[in-house]
């Protein structure tokens, strides 16, 4: 159930929300653009297929406000709606994702944009090394933006053949992007518009990959502003993401 606590006109609005997937890049990404653009929360998404969370403000230190394993946020000036998903899901996702659709289709959202990332052993091209970002695209996506991906000099991600297919069929495979895959193929069967961004990285500290892949979408959305990699505010909640430094003991 999506449940909103702020009657918003939606209408040609951006969806922005992450996958579940390797280094939670993807749920770094939205935590550093709702951080970056003070974006305020709107209400929230109550999925059984998703563990239950409940937890102090990821982004403001000061407030009462509680989060969620599902929370959504907006900017009016942006135009862009966001989702965080803060949890695992443990449950079949098709009726989420039947809800989302239906939301994006009853509220007139333009386009849905997912942030993921996948396995590092899974790049097949061995040059150029650091092109690690990667896009999937709709037809309706790649009729209005495939120009401007051009210009940006993207990479598409190109299904490939699974190994278990003895048709010699293609088929799109993110290995480790999580609902990613699933998610798009849902949308895009609604004719719905959507992406999937993601990039290639490792579990470790991923707070880099992060950053690369909102700059990412920041070539295409333009949201930002002038704000640069460099200068990206981290939200508070992000001040033990490792754990507490080493005890100074132990040296």
């Amino acid at each position: 159930m999506i449940k909103l606590t702020q009657d918003i006109d939606l209408e040609n609005y951006t969806l922005v929300l992450p996958s579940v997937a390797v280094g939670n890049v993807g749920q770094l990404s939205v935590d550093l653009l709702i951080s970056n653009l003070n974006l305020p929360k709107i209400g929230q998404i109550f999925s059984t297929s998703f563990v239950p969370v409940v937890g102090a403000n990821a982004y403001n230190e000061r407030s009462t406000e509680l989060i969620t394993a599902i929370d959504v946020y907006a900017g009016v000036s942006q135009r862009v709606v966001v989702v965080q998903i803060r949890s695992p899901y443990v449950g079949e996702l098709v009726e989420f994702f039947n809800e989302l659709a239906q939301f994006v289709t009853a509220r007139k959202i333009a386009k849905v944009i997912i942030l993921a990332s996948s396995h590092d052993y899974a790049k097949r091209e061995v040059q150029p090394q650091h092109l690690k970002l990667r896009y999937v695209a709709s037809p309706g996506i790649l009729s209005q933006f495939g120009g401007l991906f051009g210009d940006l000099n993207w990479i598409p991600h190109e299904p490939r053949v699974a190994s278990d297919v003895t048709t010699g069929e293609e088929r799109l495979l993110i290995p480790g992007g999580g609902f990613a895959k699933s998610l798009f193929n849902h949308l895009s069967g609604a004719d719905v518009p959507c992406a999937v961004l993601f990039k290639f990285c490792s579990e470790g500290d991923n707070i880099e990959d992060a950053v690369a892949l909102v700059c990412y979408l920041d070539q295409w959305m333009r949201v930002l502003g002038t704000v640069e990699s460099s200068s990206l505010k981290y939200p508070p909640s992000w001040k033990h993401l490792f754990g507490k430094p080493p005890s100074q003991d132990i040296y």
